[in-house]
């Protein structure tokens, strides 16, 4: 039996005083834990893609977001701060995703290896995303012609099932209908969608997979910009703050 520790992955940052660490262990049913200055306040597992964790009696420590690929493999951990006026509080922020700041993944962790990953060629990476599109919609297809083929070259029974013989039902006179007047003959434009969009709405639910890994790809992508922003800017203030003489 693998050991779960093995594969554990540790995300920490400091955040307004606050040392924030998520730890994650575990393949498939994985365990969760959320440290705050080195205390344990939640600990949870999980087989779900997106996790969200809370502290019902520390409302300010607001919520984190974890999130995992379709492999299991971890992603990110995002801190969600607890709300200080109106609007969604940290909970739900971590539900949709909005906002929040990514706490930084433990150096040659495998999520530190994806986010430099996207850093360093976006261009690959988006394409992985198409190809990983094109093969959720190829491999499904094989599958089915596949066991299609090994259905087909059995050798099935011949089943003769006896048919009952039910009761002829009887007729219902149905009232006549008076005759509709005629519609006027509305002059359309004789006009058709060009070849390339009829071919995309002919093969529609084939091509949307792909179409939407791209967005979340390039998604992604604008996302790890502007969390590597917000945590230069975390760290400077960090740096004025150990510099100011109080």
């Amino acid at each position: 039996m693998p050991d779960e520790e093995a594969t554990a992955q540790v995300w920490e940052l400091r955040v307004d005083g606050r040392v924030h660490r998520v730890e994650t262990s575990g393949s498939w049913s994985r365990r969760l834990r959320w440290y705050v200055d080195h205390e344990l306040v939640v600990e949870r597992k999980s087989t779900d893609e997106k996790v969200r964790l809370t502290v019902k009696d520390r409302p300010d420590l607001g919520a984190v977001g974890v999130r995992f690929s379709r492999l299991g493999k971890p992603r990110r951990a995002t801190l969600f701060e607890a709300a200080t006026g109106e609007g969604l509080d940290a909970a739900t922020r971590a539900v949709t995703g909005a906002g929040g700041l990514d706490l930084e993944p433990e150096p040659g962790s495998p999520a530190a290896v994806h986010e430099d990953r996207v850093r360093a060629r976006p261009r690959s990476y988006a394409l992985v995303a198409a190809l990983g599109g094109v093969a959720s919609v190829v491999l499904p297809l094989l599958l089915t012609a596949l066991l299609a083929r090994v259905a087909f070259s059995l050798p099935w029974p011949d089943w003769n099932l006896p048919l009952p013989n039910l009761p002829d039902l009887p007729a219902v006179p149905l009232p006549d209908l008076p005759d509709l007047p005629d519609l006027p003959d509305i002059p359309w434009p004789d006009w058709s969608l060009p070849g390339w969009m009829l071919w995309i709405v002919d093969n529609v639910h084939f091509v949307w997979p792909v179409v939407l890994a791209c967005v979340l790809a390039h998604r992604e992508i604008r996302r790890r910009t502007a969390q590597d922003v917000l945590r230069a800017a975390r760290a400077r203030e960090r740096a004025d703050a150990a510099g100011d003489p109080e």
